[in-house]
């Protein structure tokens, strides 16, 4: 930007600095919607893996790993046993859950230290990441296979 305000004429320079806001504006905005999208996927996964666990208190799992992201770890490790299959709904959250974690981390490791560099990367790495985390979502239990192909 110093360049272009050295190269620039006297008169010119407050069409310059005016449009600096609106670009600095659209990429602050791009730049919070990955951790909010990211968050929103993390509290309807829990949810929708609270509730396919046939937790006591869904509803309070999902309001604490909200308010606290870090208390995921203590429900990884203290939810009951699954009592059902993953729901479609659910294996899309966690899709988009690990896609969106996955693109923050090599948006930020990737890209240069520029404010306007890493949400452009970081939505490259979510075409990237989201078709791969679709495939070991989806992909197809291999043990569920064979149990079904031998009743």
């Amino acid at each position: 930007m110093f360049e272009t305000l050295a190269a620039a004429p006297p008169q010119s320079t407050g069409a310059v600095l005016a449009a600096a806001p609106m670009q600095s504006a659209a990429t602050y905005a791009a730049a919070a919607a990955f951790p909010l999208l990211t968050w929103v996927a993390l509290v309807v996964w829990v949810y929708l893996d609270a509730r396919a666990r046939g937790g006591d208190h869904p509803v309070r799992s999902t309001l604490t790993v909200a308010v606290f992201p870090p208390a995921l770890v203590a429900y990884v490790v203290y939810r009951p046993e699954r009592t059902a299959a993953p729901s479609d709904r659910e294996r899309a959250a966690l899709t988009v859950l690990l896609a969106l974690l996955s693109a923050m981390m090599a948006g930020t490791a990737f890209s240069p230290p520029d404010v306007f560099a890493q949400p452009r990367n970081t939505f490259g790495a979510v075409l990237v990441t989201l078709p791969l985390f679709y495939l070991l979502v989806y992909r197809e239990d291999p043990e569920g296979a064979d149990a079904d192909a031998a009743s």
